[in-house]
């Protein structure tokens, strides 16, 4: 055989082996009573449910399936609750109900060694809750933990870029905050396999969205469905600092924003300072009634995504919310996810008051 040959073959192998897909079988024991039903779901994908099982009156269940490939899972029960999160594996994997900390997903390599370094993370979390504000060194070792954290991350994705432990990584921590270059850095570095998995295909395309609004960049003109009716985001910018922020009545980090924004707009809004508020509830009544309720008198718009156009979430590549992107008058996005103080701050330079 020639070399080319046993190359491709070499990738044929590889395409099949990770092809042939995942079987997953979870045992678990509820907490009593907790749910007569368990699922698994998988979100972001056109399929919603990879498997369902009964709950024995013994609390106990047993939940076996297959799927296309390795993929994040969560299992559910039938009162709405996400039980646990797990990675699928060619392995029996136990659900464990462990008190207060809820429940834990253990048995398989794969899901043993997440957890692991989940672990691990959680240790630098809790000691970062743990530091002393009175004390002088606070923000040194604030900034050392944060670091750390980073570093177990880093490290965990670059010890698994053949496996789905990676991806999760990656998609969900490492990626949050990186520029677009370096999403496309540590995207080509995961093994071919990896890169074809559906969650790493939306997500390169993704990347190429996130690029469009990075900072330096022209803002993307939005289709505003305001209080009032339909109007353009470029219409606002015109001559305008602009914070266009994205929200929710139901994202606890949003309402937190609330008091900053309404004492920044009541300083700023006469000087040439316009906040348009774009909301990504799916109940509008909901929505009307905490504006009005809640004394936001600046620009605000619901995120309503029609066959014709792209959501104004995906038209400026969210990854969470809140997000927000300052506007300068010319158009330009000069921060990109600024908020409090560092917002406070911004402004009194831009505006010398």
């Amino acid at each position: 055989m020639t070399k080319t040959f046993v190359t491709y073959l070499l990738v044929i192998l590889a395409f099949c082996s990770c092809s042939r897909g995942v079987k997953f079988d979870i045992e678990g024991q509820l907490a009593d009573n907790a749910a007569s039903m368990v699922y698994l779901v998988v979100e972001d994908t056109d399929i919603d449910t990879l498997g369902s099982a009964e709950v024995g009156r013994d609390n106990r269940f047993r939940l076996r399936g297959e799927v296309a490939e390795p993929m994040t899972a969560f299992i559910c029960d039938d009162n709405g609750n996400a039980l646990a999160m797990l990675l699928t594996e060619n392995a029996s994997v136990n659900l464990r109900y462990a008190g207060e900390e809820g429940y834990v997903v253990e048995g398989g390599p794969i899901n043993d060694k997440y957890n692991f370094i989940l672990r691990r993370l959680s240790t630098i979390a809790r000691q970062v809750e743990e530091l002393n504000p009175e004390s002088e060194s606070v923000e040194e070792e604030y900034e050392s933990l944060v670091v750390k954290y980073h570093d177990v991350v880093s490290t965990a994705i670059t010890d698994n870029l053949d496996n789905i432990i990676g991806v999760e990584l990656f998609l969900s921590q490492e990626a949050r905050g990186m520029s677009a270059e370096d999403m496309r850095v540590r995207f080509a570095q995961f093994s071919p396999q990896m890169r074809q998995l559906r969650a790493m295909r939306h997500f390169e395309q993704y990347i190429s969205t996130y690029e469009k609004t990075e900072t330096g960049k022209p803002f993307i003109d939005l289709k505003l469905h305001t209080m009032s009716g339909s109007k353009q985001l470029a219409d606002l910018c015109k001559g305008k600092w602009v914070l266009l922020q994205f929200w929710a009545t139901w994202c606890e980090p949003c309402l937190d924003e609330l008091p900053m924004l309404r004492s920044l707009y009541a300083k700023y809004a006469a000087m040439g300072f316009e906040i348009c508020a774009v909301s990504l509830d799916r109940d509008q009544d909901r929505w009307r009634h905490f504006v009005a309720e809640n004394e936001m008198l600046w620009t605000n718009a619901i995120d309503i995504a029609d066959e014709s156009q792209l959501s104004a979430a995906e038209e400026y590549g969210l990854q969470s919310i809140p997000s927000s992107f300052l506007i300068s008058p010319e158009g330009v996005i000069v921060e990109r996810n600024i908020f409090g103080e560092e917002l406070q701050h911004k402004l009194e330079h831009i505006f010398q008051y």
